[in-house]
């Protein structure tokens, strides 16, 4: 199993279901148990000759004593030594049994005393023989595996033949679920799986029955009774890829055996009345136990044998069976011949064998006759039986041909020729001999490599005399030829010692031209003699290159997520090309030794022939490649990429998950901005690279940056020093972690000779050596050398220090054209002046020359023509010699739109930019780049590197404006999403000066936009240290990336000793790890923060998406350019599709709508809603998702009715917007609509969705549609459109709202409920519920806020979960299991239970005359609805009439039908209740009655969970929570309604990423709703009535310093006088106050008083920030309503406070502590002071 356990090993199980007393009466032992599993070990010997073990579980033992023993043996015959210490200890304890009286007066041991306390003497025993792939031999490498644990119920035992293809995956599952796994096998990933799961169950359990007020004790006696094992493997197993039968012990006496879903591994079971038995072959519980054939059955794909401790048994679906594939190979080899059918399939399989073999002794001109038939011992015995039982049948048929044609002609009248063949055929007879014997017991087939050819040597010997030396041919049977090494080194040799003339090989099964991922060692494909065969053979016949493109395409498959089933095994490719014969053929010449004189021809059976022979058996992916899994094509693919880089490794288990790993080299990129994150995540994209090493980093170093986890390796950020001009630290860093590539990004680094250093310590480092950076580093030196090499550029004059300040004026003055002016030198991307007149250019000069203002760069000038056209940049990509150009970008370097404002290092680009076509890029590539390179290499200064061409594209053709010696920023975060190719291998191809111009890959009709998101001020001064929010949220956008620049953790810190420092193998454990990890907090650190990229089909919708991801992100005075890719400059870019420009002036976006964002998220749940489409439903692609077609015809109903149901969640959606957690309200959603159609009688077609919100959220709206299509999957309908709505002012800032309906279609007159059908007797049956589904969150919600419980905290009920998460478990989806019902006729009535409770929901679907009598002792009430009626006090009558109390649906059946139905509702994993019964109804009683619910479900004291166990399975989410700014509120307590906006304001601090908590309260009365409000949430208050009636501000500002307080908050009751001008000064910014009018002066019932007085139509409130002078005071929020006509002061102040003040001030605190809200005259004042406006970005 893996690398841990051996392949194809054996096991069995056996189960005792009778007391001890009656097998010893009946078999005379106390070890009957232990003798017949010693049996079914023995007769598996075949399977397992390196290690064995075996486990027993015995039930019912009093505490301390042991009741599970484990044993396991790795000695030489490790089944006698197993069974020897095991029986030795048996019996030295049973010696000391006491004596009780037997049969016959005779005295015995004590059965039930050998039971409890000798060791193997219990019910349950579990076998394993394993068969070992290596020479690696280990106790820890056998079976069984324990899991132990000091509760009986959560200890575990397995032991499984099996092999699972996905280990990574399913570490990364257990890394989520919590755990910390100590090694990555697959045994380990099962044992883990199965026992988190068994450890959720006892959990699950605990909670139920504990909550019921069962002690402890009690409660594990339940759980043991109870436990669904079903369940715990549906759980465990819903991932594993993989061929498996696993068995499994639990400590209580429950056990399994589960077999995988294609059925690749065998597993067969008998059971009577005494025992229950499995193995891996059926003959072996024949032969054990005495029992006929017929009773021993195979347990079915994907089922699982589940054994109760009570000894009843059932099989239980587990996964959907997939094709059935059962394992041919296994068959073959492994399995018992004594089994009746395997003798028959192996004799079928000789049998047909002989055709091809006559057609190879024809080819050789030799007769049967002539020919010696010998098998190579041993398990090819049976097939040649068959073989030879053929060609006697053969010669008989030669015979009676010949007869019958001899009878027409007449004896007489036959020529002589016919009577010689005549004498031949009555003499002839097939000869069998035993030419070859097994002269040692050596494995050859599975055996150490490095020992094979010495041992295979002396395995084999011959018979002499069998074969007449140079007359004869001999034919060796064998069952295959999986290495050929036996032929050649041993069977071969030995057999042309007789003197053969030929020797013709036989094989019974196929080619073996594939790894076997499943549980047969045959790992690597250089072992197998058809690969090494058909690679000949390509090499041969010139086809070379398909290796080469197989192995990419191999590499290119290992980024592909099994789930995708988009896998394919390019493998096959290379066989291809070849029949079978010729690669036969080839194998025989491969074979052959060099000393060999006979003639050698293999043969081999064909694929076809094989399913004639095994038709049951139709696993041949060994022989063919058609693996049954994804995992399966996948492990080959990584089985190639092996071979091709020469590892030895197998490709799977321990060591596979790994193993390419090992081959994976590690780089370090050098630099800290976004360019260099870019860098880095393409790198990570690499299998060949192991980590990436990103130094010095910044904050978002080892965070995802994409929407897509494609990456395969970490980012790590090692601590080094990265200083010139020896860079020591770097150097020993690459040496000490054998960094195989150093890419380098900044200019500086490279100006400084890094690139020359790392060379010289004969490290590989992409980036130009210091003389070569001087094309950058001097522009008066590029320009010079431009001019040396005829490359097109302006032209220019050079002017150097101060004494050339004149000069420089006067060519100002003189030059016939306008000039730029560049400092020579270095200045990051802020060197360049393009001025707007010639004063202006002469300032310039002075600043540089006279000055100094760009200091050392500045001190020698370039003073060039301004060139007119169209800009863009070129990144060519260079060995020296070669060139390889990248997509052309064009870049934004001004601050402001409309490119205005002065030089920045880039504020956003795109590629590929219109301007260049691919003509124009060819011509730059051959005027301008290819010179460069040659020129550069010319003057003994090579550039190996990213040659940066920055062009204006003029009326003359293409011209340089400066080269750069690196990568552009931020043209390269656009230019590298488009790369279609392995970037490392492109640099390092560079580095090593192997670059093919072809090597760079781009994807097609695909384009990229990029915008910066920069600190306000930047390029001048600005803000750190702003926390960013929105990035999870900007990587749901499709497409988008956002790569870091000026950014840090909030954390950051010197690194853990070691960090940097991992092996190949830890770096890929780190990088599943990191798959998992929570987020930590980034703050700003830069200019330039941020650089989000976005890809599309076109500049539109690249741009589009890029701009929805900038809005979706948010920090404090955040600034970006809103035109990047619209504008046009120059006048050849005329034509040009560019994106549209941005609306001047009003615009939906301005009113709170962005049509982007719901494109963007309609784009990003395409794949949601094709996951969902079932038969006879198309999505219309014209619709973008928001409609569908429906083909009835397609579906097989006769006469066909559609019904719909529409619904919406309800309030349960508030409960998600404060966990932050909305999966599971699109699971309810579909739940609602679906479960109402399935009760109707119909089958659910599609589900249409609508999601509305007043800011659309991508990543919210994705997680609601996620559980949306989750949803439909499990209901088996199709999720047909799904629409965004985005609704400025409908809902509260952080509200949405979810509907939907759902169609589905029945038979005509099919409906449900049948009332004429129903009468009394009929029975209701339960489905239980998950918990409160969507139904009573109202009365909740308001009970709970009342009782300030926290919904983050615990729940009592279940510490395992917080209490939010609880009440959020999604409604469960019934319809399968209802459908069917409907379709069998024996389903009269359903009622989903919903709004109205048990008692309402279900009287709708009863008849008047009868009611529906009810048993609460039934089914336990779940601790939920426990605890909900013990905390709120709430009677059982209204329970019932708000909750479904346990029962989410109920069925009524007639009672002739309830077996039936029970057993169809179970195989649809229900649990079904009989809950009770109908009976007739009489005039006024209830049509529902629910008997002893008040004695069966009260509880009278506190209903809390105290988990008696350390809880390994904690659900709750351990988030990571956001700083919130400190809130103290103020108000003077006389008016009621005041209440209610400070309820407002603590409710939207429940929500997780409100930024803002309340922390004080303080009141001008001690008595009022105000303080009862904050003592309900926890807070105490503080009364500040001073002596004189007023506010006491001493005590104001005592309790503000006391909180800490950030943002005062004045509610409508305060004046604004009563607190002083110089506390408004100081509190200036920082504090907030709320006016019950639109007017901002007027406060409490004097605004509504006036507003009745005036006469006016609409009223509202006012939030806003109070300055000193009341005319300044800028408005923050407003909210209004209707002024009605019977309005009375009192009344329309509570409307105020109810419809506006609870909208608008939670909106205020939002806006001004998020530092979103800007004043409106804020953009005209920030252009008045020469510095961008900050512009919201959520």
């Amino acid at each position: 199993m893996g690398d841990d356990i051996g392949h194809e090993c054996g096991f069995a199980m056996v189960r005792l279901l009778k007391p001890p007393q009656y097998y010893l009466d009946k078999y005379g032992t106390h070890f009957f148990g232990l003798n017949r599993m010693y049996m079914l070990m023995e007769k598996q010997r075949h399977r397992g000759q390196d290690g064995a073990g075996v486990a027993s579980v015995t039930l019912d033992v009093p505490p301390g004593s042991q009741y599970i023993h484990c044993e396991k043996s790795i000695a030489s015959d490790s089944i006698k030594d197993l069974f020897g210490r095991v029986q030795l200890k048996a019996a030295e304890k049973a010696g000391k049994a006491p004596k009780i009286e037997g049969k016959n007066g005779v005295s015995i041991a004590d059965p039930n005393w050998v039971r409890e306390h000798v060791p193997f003497c219990g019910e349950a025993y579990l076998g394993h023989v394993r068969y070992g792939t290596d020479s690696e031999n280990s106790i820890d490498k056998c079976h069984p595996v324990t899991r132990e644990s000091n509760w009986l119920t959560r200890n575990l035992v397995l032991a499984a033949n099996f092999n699972i293809t996905n280990n990574e995956d399913l570490f990364a599952s257990l890394v989520q679920l919590g755990q910390h796994p100590r090694q990555l096998s697959d045994t380990v990933m099962l044992l883990e799986k199965v026992g988190h799961f068994v450890d959720k169950e006892n959990n699950d359990l605990f909670v139920k029955y504990s909550a019921s007020g069962h002690d402890p004790q009690t409660s594990f006696s339940l759980i043991a009774e109870n436990m669904n094992v079903a369940r715990i493997l549906r759980r465990a197993a819903a991932d594993w890829d993989g061929g498996y039968a696993i068995a499994g012990l639990l400590g209580h006496g429950d056990a399994f055996v589960l077999r995988d879903p294609s059925g690749i591994r065998p597993a067969f079971f008998f059971a009577d009345e005494e025992l229950i038995a499995v193995a891996s072959e059926a003959p072996l519980i024949q032969s054990v136990f005495g029992v006929k054939e017929e009773t021993v059955h195979p347990i079915p794909p994907g089922q699982a044998l589940v054994i109760r401790r009570s000894g009843a048994w059932t099989l239980e679906r587990i996964l959907e069976p997939l094709p059935f594939k059962q394992c041919s190979f296994e068959r073959i080899y492994f399995s018992r011949g004594n089994d009746a059918r395997i003798y028959r399939e192996r004799e079928h399989m000789g049998r047909l064998l002989l055709r091809p073999l006559i057609k190879v002794l024809d080819e050789l001109g030799v007769t049967l006759q002539e020919t010696v038939l010998s098998f190579i011992p041993n398990t090819s015995e049976l097939a040649f039986n068959g073989l030879a039982k053929e060609a006697q049948a053969y010669l008989d048929g030669e015979r009676d041909k010949l007869f019958k044609e001899l009878s027409v002609s007449g004896a007489g009248a036959a020529s002589e020729e016919q009577m010689k063949k005549f004498d031949q055929i009555m003499s002839a007879k097939v000869r069998v001999e035993k030419v070859i014997h097994k002269d040692a017991k050596v494995r050859t087939f599975i055996q150490e490599a490095s020992s094979r050819e010495h041992l295979t040597l002396h395995a084999y010997d011959v018979h002499y005399g069998t074969i007449r030396r140079g007359l004869d041919s001999v034919v060796a049977f064998d069952d295959s030829i999986v290495r050929g090494n036996t032929l050649r080194n041993a069977i071969l040799r030995t057999v042309d010692r007789l003197g053969p003339t030929n020797i013709i090989v036989i094989s019974s099964c196929p080619q073996i031209r594939y790894p076997d991922v499943y549980g047969i060692d045959m790992a690597k494909l250089g072992d197998l003699a058809a690969f090494r065969a058909a690679i000949a053979l390509l090499r041969e016949r010139g086809m070379g290159h398909v290796i080469e493109e197989v192995y990419r395409a191999c590499k290119a498959e290992l980024k592909v997520n099994i789930k995708s089933g988009k896998i394919r095994n390019h493998v096959q490719r290379i066989y291809a090309p070849f029949t079978p014969e010729e690669i036969g053929e080839r194998i025989g010449q491969d074979v052959r030794p060099d000393d060999c004189n006979a003639n050698i021809r293999i043969v081999y059976q064909t694929v076809e022939d094989l399913h004639r022979a095994l038709p049951e058996h139709e696993g041949d992916w060994y022989f063919t490649g058609d693996y049954p899994t994804q995992g399966g094509a996948k492990v080959c693919c990584r089985a190639f990429a092996l071979w091709m880089e020469g590892s030895s490794a197998r490709c799977y288990g321990v060591d596979s998950a790994l193993s390419l790993a090992r081959f994976r080299q590690p780089v370090l990129v050098l630099g800290s901005g976004g360019r260099e994150h870019a860098i880095a995540c393409t790198l990570t994209k690499s299998l060949e690279v192991s980590t990436v090493f990103v130094a010095p980093g910044n904050g978002g170093i080892g965070a995802p940056s994409g929407s897509d986890e494609d990456s395969l390796a970490p980012i790590v950020q090692p601590q080094i020093e990265v200083k010139a001009p020896g860079f020591e630290e770097v150097v020993a860093f690459c040496k000490k972690e054998g960094i195989r590539l150093v890419v380098v990004g900044p200019e500086q680094l490279l100006a400084d000779g890094v690139a020359d250093v790392l060379r010289k310590n004969d490290i590989n480092v992409f980036g130009p050596s210091q003389a070569a950076s001087e094309i950058e580093a001097s522009k008066a030196y590029a320009k010079e050398f431009m001019k040396r090499h005829k490359i097109p550029t302006a032209e220019c004059q050079i002017f150097k220090g101060k004494e050339s300040l004149d000069a420089a004026l006067r060519f100002i003055d003189e030059a016939p054209f306008d000039v730029v002016v560049k400092a020579s030198g270095l200045a990051a991307g802020k060197g360049v002046i393009v001025p707007e007149s010639r004063e202006e250019a002469k300032k310039a000069v002075r600043d540089f020359l006279e000055n100094g203002a760009m200091g050392a760069a500045g001190e020698e000038l370039v003073l060039e023509r301004l060139l007119v056209g169209a800009e863009c940049s070129v990144l060519a990509l260079t060995d020296g010699e070669r060139v390889a150009v990248l997509p052309p970008a064009q870049d934004h370097k001004r601050i402001f739109d409309g490119d205005q404002g002065p030089n920045t290092g880039g504020m956003g680009a795109f590629a590929p930019t219109p301007t260049v076509n691919e003509e124009m890029l060819e011509r730059i590539k051959s005027t301008i780049l290819k010179p460069a390179v040659d020129g550069m290499r010319a003057e003994g200064r090579p550039f190996i590197g990213c040659l940066f061409a920055g062009l204006m594209i003029t009326e003359d053709g293409p011209m340089v404006i400066e080269f750069n010696c690196r990568f552009g920023d931020p043209e390269t975060q656009a230019v590298l999403p488009l790369l279609d190719c392995d970037l490392y291998e492109v640099l390092s191809s560079c580095a090593k000066g192997q670059l093919s111009e072809e090597a760079v890959k781009i994807t097609p009709n695909a384009s990229a936009v990029s915008v910066v998101m920069a600190s306000e001020g930047y390029p001048g001064k600005y803000e750190t240290g702003h926390m960013i929010s929105g990035l999870e949220r900007a990587r749901c956008v499709p497409g988008v990336s956002v790569f870091h620049a000026g950014t840090r953790l909030a954390t950051a810190g010197v690194a853990a000793e070691g960090e940097g420092r991992r092996t190949n193998a830890e770096a890929e454990l780190k990088r599943l790890i990191r798959k998992v990890a929570k987020a930590e907090t980034i703050l700003t650190s830069g200019g330039r923060v941020l650089t989000v990229t976005a890809t599309g089909r076109g500049l539109a919708e690249a741009r589009e998406r890029a701009y929805v991801a900038v809005r979706s992100l948010h920090f404090e005075k955040a600034y970006y350019r809103k035109d990047i890719a619209t504008f046009r400059t120059g006048a050849g870019d005329a034509g040009m599709a560019m994106a549209k420009r941005p609306t001047i002036g009003p615009s939906y976006l301005g009113a709170g709508v962005d049509i982007s964002m719901e494109h963007a998220i309609s784009a990003r749940i395409q794949p949601l809603i094709q996951s969902t489409l079932c038969q006879g439903c198309v999505e219309d692609m014209n619709t973008n998702g928001l409609a569908g077609l429906c083909d009835l015809p397609t579906l097989g109903f006769k006469e066909p009715v559609l019904v719909s149901s529409t619904n919406i969640v309800g309030t349960k959606l508030k409960l998600a917007m404060i966990m932050e957690h909305f999966q599971p309200v699109g699971v309810d959603l579909v739940a609602l609509c679906v479960n109402d159609i399935a009760a109707r009688g119909g089958m659910p077609l599609f589900v249409m969705a609508n999601f509305a919100a007043p800011k659309l959220d991508a990543q919210q709206a994705y997680s609601v549609n996620d559980g949306i299509a989750s949803a439909c999957k499990e209901a088996g309908c199709t999720l047909l459109g799904s629409k965004t709505a985005e609704m400025p002012g409908v809902f509260n800032p952080a509200g949405f709202d979810i509907s939907g309906f759902v169609v589905g279609i029945m038979e005509r007159g099919t409906a449900l409920p049948r009332a004429e059908s129903m009468k009394p007797g009929d029975v209701v049956i339960g489905l239980p519920s998950s918990g409160l589904h969507s139904n009573g969150f109202s009365l909740l919600r308001k009970l709970a806020d009342a009782a300030a419980i926290k919904y983050r905290e615990a729940a009592a009920f279940d510490p395992t979960r917080s209490f939010g998460d609880a009440l959020l478990t999604p409604s469960r989806i019934y319809s399968k299991a209802l459908v069917a019902l409907a379709k069998s006729g024996k389903m009269k009535a359903a009622a989903p239970i919903t709004s109205g409770g048990l008692l309402r929901s279900l009287s709708n679907a009863l008849p008047q005359h009868l009611k529906a009598s009810l048993k609460a002792e039934k089914w336990e009430l779940p601790a939920v609805f426990r605890w909900i009626a013990w905390k709120f006090e709430i009677e059982v009558s209204e329970m019932l009439a708000t909750f479904n109390c346990g029962v989410g649906m109920a069925v009524v059946v007639a009672v002739e039908d309830v077996d039936e139905v029970l057993k169809t509702l179970r195989s649809f994993e229900e649990e079904p209740i009989v809950a009770g019964a109908l009976e007739e109804r009489r005039s006024g009683e209830d049509v529902v009655v629910i008997h002893g619910a008040e004695s069966c479900w009260l509880t009278p004291q506190e209903v809390g969970v105290s988990m008696p166990y350390p809880s390994v399975l904690s659900g709750l989410r351990d988030k990571q929570h956001t700083r919130r700014s400190r809130i103290s509120v103020l108000g003077d307590g006389s008016l009621a309604a005041t209440a209610r906006t400070l309820r407002s304001l603590m409710n939207a601090s429940e929500v997780a990423r409100f930024p803002a908590e309340v922390v004080s309260v303080m009141s001008l009365v001690a008595k009022s709703t105000l303080v009862d409000q904050a003592k309900e949430a926890g807070i105490a208050p503080l009364v500040v009535l001073g002596p004189g009636g007023g506010i006491d501000m001493a005590a104001v500002e005592a309790e503000l310093a006391r909180c800490e307080a950030e943002l005062l908050v004045v509610l409508n009751d305060i004046e604004t006088s009563a607190l002083g001008d110089d506390f408004i000064g100081r509190w200036e910014g920082k504090m907030l106050l709320c006016r019950s009018s639109l007017i901002r002066q007027v406060v409490g019932l004097s605004a509504a008083t006036a507003a009745l007085e005036q006469g006016v139509c609409v009223t509202g409130c006012t939030v806003y920030q109070q300055t000193p002078g009341e005319s300044r005071s800028p408005i923050v929020s407003q909210e209004t309503t209707r002024v009605l006509a019977d309005d009375t002061p009192e009344v329309l102040y509570e409307r105020i406070a109810a419809e506006c003040e609870t909208k608008a001030l939670p909106e205020a605190v939002e806006l001004i502590v998020s530092g979103r809200w800007r004043p409106r005259t804020a953009k005209a004042t920030a252009v008045a002071n020469g510095y961008p406006p900050a512009q919201p970005t959520a």
